[in-house]
């Protein structure tokens, strides 16, 4: 029996950190014996490495990658449909000392895998049973209402769990019908138990995680032309998640021991101090290199986006740290300017700080070559060579402050919620900001956190295109000298519109509406 990610597995498990052949499970003269295919990892046996062929008994583990496997008597085996590999006792009260297992059923397991054959009943009632392809995983260090992460390993989506619900997800494994799960609910969690069951089949049958169950069709909005012209094209390469991991056991690993992390952080504030002077002694102006406005504007277009490149890469790096791999990695195309991605979901397993390890490793990286830029444009001799490392460092500032904004759905944004421990601080701010504006809501109503953090994302906004326009006068003259003066401040105006008006559709949408329709007690006394 073969244990890997590849089509001719045996055992076929769906994830980065598995290899294509990684395993083997052979007959011995006394038992069954497991042995290392090759694979690129290694197999962890009960917590140490697999060195040589040893026989398999029951109670103990496989740790192949991320996914953990147990080896049971097949007499003893629960008659659940699915035996969560690594699962020991219930799942909202883990073995203490175990806190990171996580809890894995692969994609199609089988009976000779993880899961038994489905049970046939013939009196037509309906038992509700998870269908394979799921992981969970109680997060380290997560003391919040929602400790646990269900990844659906089909579609790479996530799911926060409570420990009620955990606990209720046991018992989704088609042995009890729909009233016998209502019963035993009631008799775990008492009169909210028949509720908080019924929300959770709800929840997993829109996401199509019930088998029998299609999950809920979602229609496609209709796109105008312009939406159209704005959808952003993707394209992923295989190779890049593996890559990510090579990486980072050659040469990547150096970067996240603690002293060189300090050291990079002196380096990136060293760097912001001489941009600073960069700009007070105007050893360079933006967009221009060797007089020539185009050339600056191709080397700025080129620059971020090899910058853009090693902040994915560095968000890669970080994952491999973190034991963790990128399902997808490549390119986008927004009309028709391409730059890097990688889809970093697979940290949501991780703890709240390896999860802002992992976001702020992409910002570090923009501040830290701006550093490095600005400090080679500084000892640089004038000429071409020092306008270019000016629009280098530039362009990795622009990146960086764009990537730490925290009203904006980036780096910076993932690591204020994580700190909060507020998920979706966005979406709800920015409604409760427009209820309040527009009339719906009074003073009393809605939370003040979220209306101060809305307050100061305008405000942010606001402030930051108030510096960027100040910066771009300050090189005005220095432009028109470049360009014809119409170009100079037709682009100046596209620059500055594009700054003010989202902050502008902010506040200006709810106050229209409060103006045109009134506040909500006016429209009370109207009826």
């Amino acid at each position: 029996m073969t244990i890997g990610r590849g089509d001719d597995a045996t055992l076929k498990i769906a994830d980065r950190t598995v290899s294509r052949l990684h395993a083997r499970i052979v007959s011995g003269p006394g038992g069954f014996l497991i042995e290392d295919a090759g694979s690129k990892f290694g197999v962890m046996f009960s917590g140490r490495p697999l060195a040589a062929p040893l026989r398999l008994t029951p109670g103990q583990q496989i740790q192949l990658g991320n996914v953990v496997l147990r080896v049971e008597n097949a007499a003893q085996a629960p008659a659940s449909g699915a035996v969560l590999a690594g699962g020991v006792g219930p799942l909202a009260d883990p073995p203490e000392g175990r806190p990171n297992q996580t809890l894995v059923v692969p994609v199609d397991a089988t009976a000779m895998g993880l899961r038994a054959a489905a049970p046939e009943f013939r009196d037509g009632s309906l038992r509700p049973r998870l269908r394979s392809g799921w992981a969970l995983k109680r997060v380290a260090g997560e003391d919040g209402a929602q400790p646990f992460m269900l990844h659906d390993l089909r579609n790479s989506a996530f799911m926060r769990l409570d420990a009620v619900d955990a606990g209720l997800m046991q018992l989704l494994d088609g042995r009890l019908t729909i009233a016998e799960l209502i019963a035993e609910a009631s008799r775990t969690l008492g009169p909210p138990g028949p509720g908080r069951l019924v929300l959770l089949l709800a929840d997993f049958g829109e996401r199509g995680m019930l088998e029998g169950i299609a999950p809920a069709p979602v229609e496609e909005p209709r796109r105008g032309l312009l939406a159209r012209a704005f959808r952003s094209r993707e394209k992923t390469f295989e190779w890049i998640p593996e890559y990510f991991q090579t990486a980072y056991r050659h040469w990547g690993r150096v970067f996240f021991n603690g002293l060189s992390a300090t050291l990079l952080v002196l380096l990136s504030l060293a760097g912001m101090l001489v941009f600073s002077y960069l700009v007070g002694k105007r050893y360079g102006t933006p967009l221009v290199v060797a007089h020539r406005l185009l050339l600056g504007g191709l080397v700025f277009i080129v620059g971020r986006f090899l910058i853009a490149m090693v902040h994915e890469l560095a968000h890669g790096l970080a994952l491999a740290h973190y034991g963790r791999s990128t399902p997808r990695a490549g390119l986008k195309l927004l009309l028709i300017f391409p730059y890097a991605f990688v889809d970093t979901s697979e940290g949501y397993m991780e703890s709240r700080m390896h999860r802002i390890a992992i976001s702020a490793a992409g910002p570090l990286s923009d501040f830290l070559l701006g550093g490095v830029f600005s400090i080679a444009c500084a000892v640089a001799p004038k000429g071409n060579l020092r306008d270019v490392f000016f629009q280098l460092a530039f362009a990795a500032y622009v990146g960086g402050f764009f990537n730490v904004n925290p009203f904006l759905d980036r780096d910076g944004y993932h690591i204020l919620c994580e700190w909060l421990r507020e998920p979706g601080l966005k979406q709800r701010a920015r409604a409760q900001l427009r209820a309040r504006l527009a009339g719906q809501i009074d003073a009393e109503q809605g939370s003040p956190v979220l209306l101060r953090f809305a307050f100061a994302g305008v405000f942010w906004s606001a402030i930051g295109a108030a510096v960027l326009a100040a910066l771009s006068l300050r090189y005005y003259h220095e432009l028109v000298k470049l360009a014809p003066r119409q170009v100079v401040l037709a682009g100046f105006i596209l620059f500055f519109a594009t700054l003010l008006i989202p902050v502008l559709v902010a506040l200006g949408a709810p106050l229209f509406h409060r103006i045109r329709y009134g506040p909500m007690e006016v429209n009370r006394v109207v009826r």
